[in-house]
């Protein structure tokens, strides 16, 4: 069995992670300020996979750092440690919709909803992930996966791709944010995963790809 799982780091400027971090598989988003990781410079509001060890050495102005980590379930917490770092798990999730297990190949993707208004109706995802509220608001209601009002940067919330539920920005409010999903590989092709099944689709959005990557799992 394989977790999603959604890490918050904190680190003043110019700190490093000691020891370096150590998953098979990882996005890393720079919320705010600049790091580099893995020897490349990131700033706000870009991303990068990264592969079983990753360093991250935060810049002048230090970095806030949202990272997504695919790994067995049965791994511990994998928090950032060093000198001047807080880290936080914000949010753990085993995929059930797919059988995850050694050598399968998926793809694992970064992308965000932007200026997201309306309803979406009733829809599935053909991959399930951890959202992450950029701004806005947010309310996404399912008979059987996860409930959630989401009004703030940070807020983390769960979509089991097989669930249907329906996501509805108030009149007037706008709310973008990330997705960090696990898909079929074919997805690779296809910005919109969404799929209606039924209600009153009224939703206006932008897409963003920031990173994406076929995996194999170990």
């Amino acid at each position: 069995m394989y977790t999603l799982r959604l890490y918050h780091d904190y680190f003043e400027p110019n700190k490093k992670t000691t020891p370096d971090l150590e998953a098979q598989h990882s996005i890393i988003y720079i919320y705010l300020g600049s790091a580099t990781v893995n020897g490349k410079l990131l700033t706000k509001d870009t991303a990068i996979y990264s592969q079983d060890v990753t360093t991250i050495f935060s810049g002048p102005e230090g970095a806030q750092i949202w990272r997504w980590e695919l790994v067995r379930a049965n791994e511990p917490n994998n928090l950032a440690k060093g000198d001047g770092i807080e880290s936080h798990l914000r949010m753990s999730r085993r995929i059930r919709m797919f059988e995850l297990v050694p050598t399968s190949k998926w793809l694992f993707r970064l992308d965000a909803i932007i200026n997201n208004e309306g309803s979406t109706g009733l829809h599935s995802h053909p991959g399930s992930g951890i959202r992450c509220m950029l701004e806005g608001h947010l309310r996404v209601e399912s008979e059987k996966g996860e409930c959630s009002d989401n009004w703030n940067p940070g807020d983390a919330w769960y979509e089991e791709g097989s669930y249907p539920l329906v996501s509805t920005s108030d009149p007037g409010e706008k709310a973008t944010f990330l997705r960090g999903m696990i898909l079929p590989p074919e997805y690779i092709k296809y910005p919109d995963t969404a799929i209606w099944i039924e209600g009153r689709k009224t939703c206006k959005s932008e897409w963003k790809c920031y990173v994406q990557k076929i995996i194999t799992l170990r």
